[in-house]
């Protein structure tokens, strides 16, 4: 049987292919064998070709295609929906062909007598462990509908986060190219003429004016050196990266840099906090669903935070004692959860914190977008204001001594 796995070498290169195996997990195993990191794995339908399953493959699936899916989902059980049936429907209406062909590999496996476990386990690069998990709880309970109305909720949520950051971020994003673009505008064209001008007047200028024309004439001249310089970071910052020293070294100092660094905190927890409270809903055993959240965090300082829980739950401790000892967790916060826990309603605890500190995130973030605006316009406004004064007031000196 062929298996088409998209996988990472040693050196941080993308490689697509295909490989025999008897099963998935073979597959696997002897991706690793080579040294291979797998990212995703498909069994080949028949009559496929090389070609047509790498590009498939390479177009793969977006978050906004599983919210899309959990949501129809949600709806067609609700509704009193057969899921296989449920399945063909979100196939056919599915109008993304690497989507739709994920859909129709989820409903051969139940109709072959697989669970829907399983199957979304077939594709961990799209159904990551939180998500299987609480299918896998929605199948053992009987309660399908309920696992995917949780999973609908978590999923939206998780987007809507996501996008307000990033439509927090993007007109200052765009503030801050125009102010790169006017500056580059302004010393690459403008003031080299009036360098001419007042070259060909041979007339005193003041301080400013000299310098703002020398920096004009290094900008011009070394400007390849700084483009290479740029590209070098950023290729610098992709290697950094791929390393787990550097990346851990890096996780360290972004919690510790003012302002940005709690952000970063709280956006990460809440994430947890969404992951915890979804699984416990779904009647995961709480130590599984301390070990699930950990597979949704890239971030080594709340890694080791979970790790320290997990011990704590295993060893029949307390989670909310283990966060107030830790100082990522705001107080108030793990003290929520604390009283939470010992009244045994840890998962309305959870569920409540993680909406309060998304919502105040929201605010932060938005606040922070507000302050960031006007200062970029006052910037960009002062910067064009000192040019513009550097080279306007020694033609206006010309002017009043021709007069």
């Amino acid at each position: 049987m062929q298996f088409a796995y998209e996988a990472m070498t040693n050196n941080g290169r993308v490689v697509n292919d295909l490989v025999e195996a008897a099963s998935s997990a073979e597959a696997a195993e002897s991706l690793r064998a080579k040294g291979l990191m797998m990212l995703r794995l498909d069994a080949v339908r028949e009559g496929d070709t090389k070609p047509s399953i790498l590009k498939q493959r390479s177009r793969g699936s977006g978050s906004g295609d599983l919210v899309l899916f959990t949501q129809q989902l949600k709806m067609l059980l609700e509704a009193g929906s057969a899921l296989v049936p449920a399945l063909e429907a979100i196939e056919r209406q599915a109008s993304k062909p690497s989507f739709a062909n994920l859909v129709r590999n989820v409903r051969q496996h139940v109709e072959e007598g697989g669970t829907l476990t399983e199957a979304f386990n077939e594709r961990p690069d799209v159904f990551k462990p939180v998500f299987c998990s609480m299918v896998s709880a929605g199948e053992a309970t009987a309660s399908l509908p309920e696992a995917f109305d949780r999973l609908n909720e978590m999923t939206t949520r998780q987007r809507h986060v996501r996008k307000t950051i990033i439509g927090a971020l993007l007109y200052p994003s765009i503030l801050s190219v125009l102010c790169i673009g006017v500056a580059c505008v302004i010393l690459g064209f403008v003031v080299p003429r009036f360098k001419g001008l007042f070259d060909n007047l041979n007339s005193p200028l003041p301080p400013t004016t000299q310098i703002m024309f020398i920096f004009s004439e290094y900008a011009r001249q070394w400007w390849p050196v700084g483009l290479g310089v740029l590209i070098a970071l950023i290729v610098s910052l992709v290697v950094i990266f791929r390393v787990s020293s550097f990346r851990r070294q890096f996780d360290v100092v972004l919690l510790k840099i003012p302002i940005i660094g709690r952000i970063a905190s709280r956006l990460i927890f809440a994430r947890v906090l969404r992951i915890w409270a979804a699984l416990l809903r779904s009647h995961v055993p709480l130590l599984e669903t301390i070990q699930h959240s950990k597979s949704a965090l890239t971030n080594v300082v709340f890694i080791g935070l979970v790790n320290d829980v997990e011990e704590a739950i295993a060893g029949g401790g307390s989670i909310g004692r283990t966060l107030a000892d830790s100082s990522l967790v705001e107080p108030v916060v793990a003290s929520a959860i604390r009283t939470g826990e010992e009244n045994g309603r840890l998962a309305d605890a959870v569920d409540f914190v993680s909406k309060w500190i998304d919502d105040d995130n929201s605010q932060l973030v938005t606040g922070l977008t507000r302050i960031a605006e006007p200062t970029l316009l006052c910037v960009m406004g002062l910067f064009v204001g000192v040019v513009a004064m550097s080279l306007f007031i020694p033609l206006f000196d010309l002017a009043m001594a021709g007069a």
